[in-house]
Order: structure tokens, then C-alpha cells, then sequence
């Protein structure tokens, strides 16, 4: 997936302004995919260059002038090829799985402040879920139903997903705490002084 992709599956919904586009993005999109102002402004202008949307202007009273941007006919054909196409098998990135990979070297107080910060965050991400999940359920909030139907089981997949996460981490405390106590147990950290693999 792509930013090209992501931004047209944004403007299949309606004609929208730079500023629109990334709220959408904070609010919705930001589940899967995200990007900042400069990179979604930089990839329109190269999407518009290559005839896959259009922009105009329109006049405003009193502030600057928008600019809003829709889909061309090959833009449409872009975004159905895409979405009908296998889906690509990226580069795994998870830059918290790779420490873990290699948290033996640590002490047990950093691996344990290691994990409890990731909880953190995936407690967080089940918080704004939860509220996204509630918005997304109103069927008043588009008059596109199916979309709707699609946006809040994506939105479910993601708390499951998070709260696997969330369990597994709390078990890992719990087990690494255990390791800590039991003096003949495998350690899963270095304690203080001791020498990790």
C-alpha cells in the first residue's frame, strides 16, 4: 500500500481540501496508514501532475482561497485496480518486537519499564478504538452504508488485534516478574551484574 492509494480511497468519498484530507486521516484513516501535511500535500501534487485527481480553486471571503481536490476517471480506475489486486507482502518493520528480540541484554527493571511503556500505548489505542468504533457505528454519520458496514469492522479487527497484544504484554510482565523471584528459574533479563546471551 501506498500513499498514492490511500489518498484516492480518501477522495472516492467526496471532493475534499488538503485540510479535509488530514482530518480524515487523524480521525479514521490513521488505524492503518498516516502521513503528514507536507508528505499528503507533496503526493497530491505529483498524483494531480500524473492526471489521477483534479484541484480548483475557490474564492473565500475574508481567508485564503481553497483549494479542493477530487478524482479523475483514471484516478477511479487506479483505486479499483488497486483494491482488486493481491495484496502486497511488505518488509516486516516492528521496531518493539526487534528489542524484544534482544532484551536479554538488559537489566530486569528496563525490560519490565520496556514493556509497561508498550502497554501504555496499546491501552491508549484501545481507548481511541473504542471512541472511533462509537462515532462509526451512527448510521446518520454517511450516506454510504456499506462503507460504514467495512469502517467498523476494520475498526473491530484492530481493537482485537490490540487487546491479543495487551494480554500478551501483561502476561510477559507477570512471567518476567516470575523469572526475577525465582532465583533458579531461566532469567528473561540480565539481573544486575549478570550477563545476557
Amino acid at each position: 500500500m501506498s500513499l498514492r492509494h490511500a489518498l484516492l480511497g480518501v477522495l472516492s468519498m467526496r471532493e475534499m481540501s488538503g485540510y479535509d484530507i488530514k482530518r480524515h486521516f487523524d480521525r479514521a484513516v490513521h488505524f492503518v496508514w498516516n502521513a503528514s501535511d507536507s508528505q499528503i500535500y507533496r503526493e497530491l501534487r505529483q498524483m494531480e501532475r500524473g492526471e489521477l485527481i483534479v484541484s480548483r480553486v475557490v474564492p473565500q471571503e475574508g481567508k485564503p482561497n481553497k483549494r479542493l481536490y477530487q478524482l479523475t476517471d483514471a484516478g477511479v480506475t487506479e483505486l479499483d485496480h488497486w483494491l482488486a489486486s493481491p495484496v502486497e507482502r511488505p518488509y516486516s518493520k516492528e521496531p518493539f518486537l526487534l528489542r524484544l528480540f534482544f532484551l536479554s541484554r538488559v537489566s530486569y527493571e528496563d525490560a519490565r519499564k520496556l514493556l509497561e511503556a508498550r502497554l501504555g500505548e496499546v491501552e491508549s489505542l484501545l481507548d481511541v478504538a473504542a471512541e472511533r468504533l462509537q462515532i462509526f457505528s451512527d448510521p446518520t454519520r454517511s450516506g454510504r452504508p456499506e462503507a460504514l458496514w467495512w469502517q467498523t469492522r476494520l475498526i473491530e479487527g484492530m481493537r482485537r488485534v490490540q487487546s491479543a497484544e495487551g494480554a500478551w504484554l501483561r502476561e510477559l510482565i507477570r512471567d518476567l516478574d516470575t523469572s526475577q523471584r525465582n532465583e533458579a528459574g531461566e532469567p528473561g533479563a540480565r539481573g544486575e551484574g549478570g550477563q545476557g546471551s
